[in-house]
């Protein structure tokens, strides 16, 4: 006997997976697994492709020349180690608004929600113990540029966070 595999809902189903979410359970799940266990090169893989998906989804990005060099300075903590600040559903919610915002701005729209991604991006930022006065020189232009360049900081704080490594901040004496 074979079993039949019915397709026809998977359309459907695949419009109402949000990556944003799924980005977030994955790193709640590997913050617990890390608090547990110890750190393991098979859940940090597995939240690399994750975030590899969901920075995928934002593709392209304004990516400014020293950006990431700025930002993995500035980053104190891993991107499982945020959820004292900011909750499992904040995050998969702030992320998959993101990826709307991201949509909107590339179509030419300012999304009217804009104010709330702005304040949604700090807080994830300032969780990953990014001080935003130094994330701030990258945002010029006007309203959509701006959040355009902020949805870029975040992605490349999110990439970044997600491989950190305590061990690579150096302590000034």
């Amino acid at each position: 006997m074979s079993d039949v595999i019915d397709y026809s809902n998977s359309e459907s189903l695949l419009h109402e997976l949000k990556i944003g979410e799924a980005v977030a359970h994955i790193v709640a799940a590997a913050s617990i697994v890390e608090e547990l266990e110890g750190e393991s090169e098979e859940v940090r893989e597995t939240v690399r492709k994750y975030v590899d998906a969901w920075i995928s989804a934002l593709v392209p990005i304004d990516y400014v020349p020293g950006m990431a060099e700025v930002i993995g300075s500035k980053i104190s903590k891993k991107l499982t180690q945020i959820f004292d600040e900011v909750s499992e559903k904040e995050l998969g919610e702030t992320l998959d608004l993101v990826i709307e915002a991201k949509r909107e701005l590339e179509e030419g729209n300012l999304p009217y929600y804009y104010k709330e991604v702005e304040v949604r991006v700090e807080r994830i930022l300032r969780a990953l113990g990014i001080d935003l006065s130094y994330v701030y020189k990258f945002l010029d232009g006007n309203t959509n540029n701006r959040l355009l360049r902020l949805i870029s900081i975040l992605a490349v704080s999110i990439g970044i966070a997600s491989v950190w490594d305590p061990k690579w901040t150096v302590e000034s004496q």
